[in-house]
């Protein structure tokens, strides 16, 4: 039997607003869209930078709700949309996240920029763990958890501490 090979992982979420989640993202992580699709108008406020598929002379793709790839790594895509040809459903897309069930984990290698530079702030506690991270957790405009992990230092811990409360685990 063979066994699968892995090439990464991504996450792909269904969002209400998909303006509100695309500055929402970009504004955090500094993130460009790699790749867009979806409506004319929607694929005319996409850069230049992204190809056109197939060439109409704009970027990205026709497709019959919008949608934004990210590539934060290249093993770890990250799609935001309005749509998905595997959920009929559309009533999903307007239901805010409710559960933290499921969350994304995203390695950073410091939180400093995110809590000073973006002045965003935790939705739950900013926690030492003895296994060697700093960790924060906030919620997007959906209600999705994202966990930021960054490595521990002393001075990691010590910039956090003028601006937070660190709780130690």
């Amino acid at each position: 039997m063979s066994k699968v090979v892995h090439k990464g992982m991504g996450v792909h979420l269904k969002v209400a607003d998909l303006a509100a989640s695309r500055e929402f993202y970009e504004r955090m992580f500094d993130l460009e869209p790699v790749f867009g699709y979806g409506s004319k108008e929607f694929r005319e406020s996409l850069p230049e930078a992204i190809p056109s598929i197939p060439n109409d002379g704009l970027p990205g793709a026709p497709e019959k709700y919008n949608g934004l790839v990210y590539e934060p790594t290249s093993e770890c895509p990250f799609e935001i949309a309005e749509g998905h040809i595997a959920v009929p459903d559309q009533a999903v897309y307007d239901t805010p996240v409710q559960s933290p069930k499921i969350s994304a984990m995203v390695r950073v290698e410091s939180l400093v920029p995110l809590i000073v530079d973006k002045e965003i702030r935790p939705s739950f506690p900013v926690r030492h763990y003895y296994w060697g991270t700093i960790e924060m957790a906030i919620k997007d405009p959906d209600g999705f958890v994202l966990v930021f992990i960054a490595p521990f230092s002393e001075e990691e811990l010590a910039e956090l501490q003028k601006v937070v409360s660190i709780e130690q685990v």
